[in-house]
Protein backbone atom coordinates (compact mmCIF):
# COMPACT_ATOMS: atom_id res chain seq x y z
CA UNK A 1 0.00 0.00 0.00
CA UNK A 2 1.28 3.51 -0.57
CA UNK A 3 1.51 5.23 2.48
CA UNK A 4 3.66 8.78 0.76
CA UNK A 5 3.81 9.60 -2.53
CA UNK A 6 5.41 12.98 -4.23
CA UNK A 7 7.20 14.44 -7.32
CA UNK A 8 10.27 12.52 -5.58
CA UNK A 9 9.33 9.33 -3.56
CA UNK A 10 6.87 6.56 -3.23
CA UNK A 11 6.72 4.50 -0.09
CA UNK A 12 5.12 1.41 -0.77
CA UNK A 13 4.61 -0.32 2.38
CA UNK A 14 3.53 -4.08 2.70
CA UNK A 15 2.25 -4.67 6.31
CA UNK A 16 1.99 -8.62 5.97
CA UNK A 17 6.14 -8.35 5.79
CA UNK A 18 7.13 -4.77 7.52
CA UNK A 19 9.02 -3.91 4.60
CA UNK A 20 9.40 -0.17 3.43
CA UNK A 21 9.89 -0.28 -0.65
CA UNK A 22 11.42 3.04 -1.90
CA UNK A 23 12.57 4.01 -5.83
CA UNK A 24 15.77 6.36 -4.37
CA UNK A 25 15.53 9.82 -5.80
CA UNK A 26 17.43 11.23 -8.82
CA UNK A 27 20.24 13.60 -6.87
CA UNK A 28 20.64 17.10 -8.62
CA UNK A 29 22.12 20.03 -6.77
CA UNK A 30 19.30 22.05 -7.90
CA UNK A 31 16.94 20.18 -5.96
CA UNK A 32 18.91 18.99 -3.43
CA UNK A 33 16.89 21.03 -0.23
CA UNK A 34 13.58 18.73 -1.11
CA UNK A 35 15.76 16.07 -1.36
CA UNK A 36 16.78 16.12 2.12
CA UNK A 37 13.40 16.85 2.81
CA UNK A 38 11.97 13.68 0.62
CA UNK A 39 14.82 11.50 2.99
CA UNK A 40 13.41 12.92 6.31
CA UNK A 41 9.35 12.22 5.48
CA UNK A 42 10.68 8.81 4.78
CA UNK A 43 12.59 8.45 7.81
CA UNK A 44 9.27 10.01 9.71
CA UNK A 45 7.56 7.22 8.07
CA UNK A 46 9.94 4.71 9.17
CA UNK A 47 9.62 5.99 12.74
CA UNK A 48 5.28 6.19 12.50
CA UNK A 49 4.47 3.28 11.06
CA UNK A 50 7.37 1.51 13.48
CA UNK A 51 9.06 -0.37 10.16
CA UNK A 52 12.12 -2.40 10.79
CA UNK A 53 12.44 -3.51 7.23
CA UNK A 54 13.57 -1.30 4.28
CA UNK A 55 14.63 -1.77 0.64
CA UNK A 56 16.02 0.78 -1.29
CA UNK A 57 16.19 0.44 -4.81
CA UNK A 58 19.13 3.02 -5.80
CA UNK A 59 19.93 0.93 -9.52
CA UNK A 60 18.10 2.89 -11.67
CA UNK A 61 19.08 6.35 -9.90
CA UNK A 62 20.67 9.11 -11.90
CA UNK A 63 23.42 11.29 -9.80
CA UNK A 64 24.26 14.85 -10.81
CA UNK A 65 26.44 16.06 -7.33
CA UNK A 66 29.32 16.24 -6.26
CA UNK A 67 30.81 12.72 -4.63
CA UNK A 68 31.20 14.72 -1.12
CA UNK A 69 27.84 16.41 -1.65
CA UNK A 70 26.25 12.88 -2.10
CA UNK A 71 28.56 11.65 0.76
CA UNK A 72 27.13 13.96 2.76
CA UNK A 73 23.43 13.25 2.17
CA UNK A 74 24.20 9.70 2.68
CA UNK A 75 25.52 10.18 5.96
CA UNK A 76 22.78 12.78 7.70
CA UNK A 77 20.27 10.30 5.80
CA UNK A 78 22.07 7.12 7.72
CA UNK A 79 22.61 9.09 10.91
CA UNK A 80 18.70 9.84 11.17
CA UNK A 81 17.84 6.32 9.94
CA UNK A 82 19.68 5.10 13.13
CA UNK A 83 17.26 7.34 15.46
CA UNK A 84 14.19 4.63 14.27
CA UNK A 85 13.85 1.16 15.20
CA UNK A 86 15.11 -0.37 11.59
CA UNK A 87 16.64 -3.33 12.13
CA UNK A 88 17.48 -4.17 8.65
CA UNK A 89 17.65 -2.14 5.04
CA UNK A 90 18.86 -4.11 1.50
CA UNK A 91 19.69 -2.17 -0.83
CA UNK A 92 19.79 -3.06 -4.75
CA UNK A 93 23.14 -0.99 -6.11
CA UNK A 94 24.17 0.97 -8.81
CA UNK A 95 26.80 -0.25 -11.42
CA UNK A 96 28.51 3.10 -10.61
CA UNK A 97 31.80 2.33 -8.18
CA UNK A 98 32.00 6.03 -7.16
CA UNK A 99 28.79 5.74 -5.72
CA UNK A 100 28.90 2.76 -4.09
CA UNK A 101 32.56 4.09 -2.48
CA UNK A 102 29.95 6.96 -1.32
CA UNK A 103 28.01 4.81 0.16
CA UNK A 104 30.47 2.50 2.01
CA UNK A 105 31.96 6.01 3.06
CA UNK A 106 29.14 7.42 4.58
CA UNK A 107 28.28 3.93 6.67
CA UNK A 108 32.22 3.81 7.81
CA UNK A 109 32.03 7.26 9.07
CA UNK A 110 28.06 7.42 10.43
CA UNK A 111 29.08 3.99 12.28
CA UNK A 112 25.80 2.73 10.63
CA UNK A 113 24.46 0.37 13.35
CA UNK A 114 21.08 -1.05 10.82
CA UNK A 115 22.29 -4.62 9.30
CA UNK A 116 22.77 -3.42 5.67
CA UNK A 117 23.45 -5.76 2.74
CA UNK A 118 23.93 -4.95 -0.82
CA UNK A 119 21.93 -6.47 -3.91
CA UNK A 120 21.75 -6.59 -7.61
CA UNK A 121 18.41 -6.97 -7.93
CA UNK A 122 15.06 -6.86 -5.71
CA UNK A 123 13.93 -10.82 -5.32
CA UNK A 124 17.50 -11.30 -3.49
CA UNK A 125 17.10 -8.23 -1.72
CA UNK A 126 12.90 -8.94 -0.88
CA UNK A 127 14.54 -12.76 0.49
CA UNK A 128 17.27 -11.37 2.48
CA UNK A 129 14.38 -8.79 4.45
CA UNK A 130 12.39 -12.04 5.07
CA UNK A 131 14.72 -14.14 7.04
CA UNK A 132 14.03 -14.51 10.47
CA UNK A 133 17.33 -12.73 12.80
CA UNK A 134 20.08 -15.27 13.02
CA UNK A 135 20.69 -16.91 16.34
CA UNK A 136 23.90 -15.36 17.92
CA UNK A 137 24.87 -18.68 19.14
CA UNK A 138 23.89 -22.04 18.05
Amino acid sequence: MIIFQNGLLTLDYEPSTDILFVEWPDIQAFVMPEIKQALQILVDHIKNYDIKRLLIDASKTNLEVQTEEYTVLLKEFGTNLMTTRLEKLARIQTGSGSRENSVQQARKETQFTVRLENFTNKEEALDWLKQKKEPLFT
